[in-house]
């Protein structure tokens, strides 16, 4: 302990001196330093040992260690997106973390500010306890409705990490918005005091006497999941049109990566016009779903409107809606004005390890550095030439890591201590905290998580791991486009830069449901599906097993069908013209790894056999393969039996079967196979021997 100790010192007196060096430039050095040196020592504080700031701590912190007065932005209100009216004391970060970021680029719409204003003033009026919301308890607790009322509500419920919840919860709000609904948050003890209310004069937090209990445990099979509603056809769509019905109090929509196919309704444009109905949505899901509102006919136009820049929805709604509280936002300001403040220029690497899919250490350090090297992020280091003292005129950039672990922050910062840089810059190298493993129930955990995701948008340049919402957060925070570590790196790129300021994650059910309601309509909507898929290229030949999906499962009254034929043989036809169009506009097949939340997508046309999408498993999930992008090459003698050792592969079919792959001949499970799920091998017994 007492060596940790005197390396900590170690590390601060070094900032000291580094302080001291740029210092010098000036010709007010002996009186700033004065100033300069104990404030420094006194903000030096480990970013683990976490103390609540005073309010008039941070009212004065943009007047701290020698960095003088920073006028506040022209445009504070981040160009009409935030609301006035706010008292500015009781979230100081909603007004000043603009200062610490880059300018954005992206203006939000007029369309969207006038949106955002009227939904506030929905917010007020039907927000906890006030009347309206007090008579819409009263409906709730009556066990039944006749239809929506004058305020309807979508209750989020948290699950799994903040990254997920964080975009689930921009999701939910999207969603509400769009259907004149208001959005309230259930916050556990481990997510209290993270962030502030986002609307002017009330609260989007669920107030904790709300009748139904135990929120945290509903799952699919829970009794009023829209899912089984339909499938037990308790309710069913047709009802949209019904003027007198008598409908559930509430409908719980399961939907996080794991949901079934009853619950992916929810994405049908039918389901939409029922759900609008109901007063209360209670909503569960670690998913980003916005790209499928987009393939809602009835959201285009208005969210056309709202986002001209599609790409820009994430980096507007989480700028709207997240801000640090003053507990959070003076951790982030201490750590920010001890290590970072004095920098020419902020890196900010953002590092994610998956327990069930690890990358050897080396490999991803070696990565990293390659990565920073070859995009002039960061200079070389001259091996031979020990670090001596740096000129004046040095350049100071500052490296921010997160990671669970430290290991990446100490090669990094060992690496530039010792050794000078062929550029002359000097390069500082800081981790704020390293947690070991991820602890999502703590809220002491989720603060860190917080502050971290912040001080990273602060960043001039971003580098992050692909898969991680952590990043995804900090990028459209900042409006960043970040360099992304690839997760298979080829020869002589480690990296690649993004598109975009925005959040890509894995969108399955959405995107399968709404591109086969398009392709039933080829001649009307095929252009406007080509426009709305990024995905080029994959021409997937499967994409008749989604036909059919919005119009006929769940119907009342389908037409009689002809006998299900076996199993090898459980396809559909599409004409050659609504082939070809389904080829060119349905993304490529969801390849889910139980017990992660982050799935990954493979074009199953781009493979010839089993032993090539073996190959191409084992490279996502295992390890580095710089051979063949798409798996034609090599490797023949790997089996789906070992492509992710201790794993089975399964598929699911047009019925929603869960089956072992490898039984049909290639190009038969190719048009069957609607998903791929790879499950633990035990797992996989346990569910054989209960007849699953």
């Amino acid at each position: 302990m007492g060596s940790m100790k005197r390396s900590r010192s170690c590390r601060i007196l070094a900032a000291v001196e580094g302080l001291e060096a740029k210092l010098e430039r000036n010709s007010t050095t002996t009186f700033v330093m004065s100033l300069v040196i104990p404030v420094v020592c006194l903000l030096c504080v480990p970013f683990l040992v976490y103390r609540r700031p005073t309010l008039e701590w941070l009212q004065t912190i943009r007047v701290t260690a020698g960095i003088g007065s920073v006028e506040s932005p022209e445009d504070k209100l981040l160009g009409g997106l935030l609301p006035p009216g706010f008292d500015e004391s009781s979230c100081l970060s909603r007004y000043q973390a603009a200062l610490y970021r880059k300018a954005s680029p992206h203006k939000p719409s007029p369309f969207l500010v006038e949106k955002l204003r009227r939904y506030e003033t929905l917010h007020r009026k039907c927000g906890p306890n006030t009347e309206l919301y007090n008579r819409s308890i009263q409906q709730l607790e009556s066990h039944h409705s006749t239809g929506p009322m004058e305020c309807n509500y979508v209750v989020w419920i948290p699950h799994y990490g903040l990254g997920n919840r964080v975009m689930s919860i921009v999701s939910g709000f999207l969603y509400a918005l769009l259907n004149d609904k208001v959005l309230l948050i259930h916050v556990d003890q481990d997510m209290e005091d993270l962030f502030c209310e986002p609307f002017p004069d009330t609260s989007w937090v669920l107030p904790k006497d709300f009748p139904i209990e135990n929120l945290g445990g509903f799952e699919g099979d829970a009794t009023l999941s829209y899912g089984k509603l339909i499938r037990d056809k308790i309710i069913n769509n047709d009802m949209r049109f019904a003027t007198k019905v008598t409908l559930p109090a509430y409908v719980y929509l399961h939907l996080p990566w794991y949901s079934k196919e009853w619950d992916r309704l929810f994405y049908c444009e039918d389901a939409q016009q029922l759900l609008r109905k109901i007063p209360w949505l209670l909503l569960r899901t670690d998913e980003y779903f916005v790209p499928s509102l987009f393939l809602v006919d009835e959201y285009e136009e208005e969210l056309q409107q709202l986002f001209p820049e599609r790409t820009t929805v994430f980096h507007h709604l989480v700028r709207y809606l997240f801000h640090p509280t003053n507990t959070v936002w003076g951790y982030v300001m201490r750590y920010y004005q001890g290590y970072l403040a004095k920098a020419d220029k902020r890196i900010g690497i953002q590092i994610r390890i998956f327990p069930l899919v690890p990358i050897p250490f080396e490999t991803m350090l070696n990565q990293i550095i390659n990565c920073t090297l070859s995009q002039h992020i960061l200079p070389a280091i001259n091996p031979q030439e020990p670090a001596a003292a740096p000129s004046n005129a040095a350049k100071v950039k500052a490296v921010l890591v997160t990671n669970l672990n430290s290991s990446y922050h100490d090669r990094l910062r060992d690496m530039y201590y010792e050794h000078s840089t062929t550029t002359g810059e000097v390069i500082t190298v800081h981790q704020p905290s390293h947690e070991e493993q991820q602890h999502t129930d703590k809220r002491s955990h989720n603060v860190k998580a917080w502050s971290e995701i912040t001080l990273l948008s602060f960043s001039d340049v971003l580098v992050t791991t692909a898969w991680s919402t952590f990043g995804y957060v900090a990028q459209g925070l900042g409006g960043l486009k970040p360099w992304i570590l690839l997760r298979h790196p080829r020869p002589g790129v480690a990296c690649v830069h993004a598109i975009a300021a925005v959040a890509h994650t894995c969108l399955d059910s959405g995107a399968s449901i709404g591109a086969v309601k398009m392709v039933n309509g080829v001649a009307l909507h095929h252009g406007a599906l080509k426009r709305r898929w990024d995905e080029k290229g994959c021409l997937n030949h499967g994409a008749a097993r989604f036909h059919q999906r919005c119009g006929d499962v769940g119907a009342t009254a389908a037409p009689a069908q002809p006998p299900r034929p076996p199993i090898g043989r459980k396809l559909l036809t599409l004409s050659a013209m609504d082939l070809d169009a389904a080829a060119s506009v349905v993304p490529p097949v969801t390849v889910f790894l139980e017990g992660r939340s982050i799935c990954h997508r493979v074009c199953l046309d781009k493979h010839t056999s089993y032993e090539s999408l073996a190959k191409a498993l084992r490279r996502i999930f295992v390890d580095v393969d710089e051979g063949d992008e798409h798996g034609e090459g090599g490797g023949k003698e790997l089996q789906l039996s070992n492509a992710v050792p201790g794993h089975v592969v399964a598929y699911e079919d047009m019925e929603d079967d869960l089956l072992l792959a490898g039984d049909l001949n290639w190009k038969d499970f190719v048009r069957v196979a609607k998903r791929i799920r790879i499950i633990p091998a035990k797992a996989s017994r346990r569910k054989q021997r209960g007849g699953q």
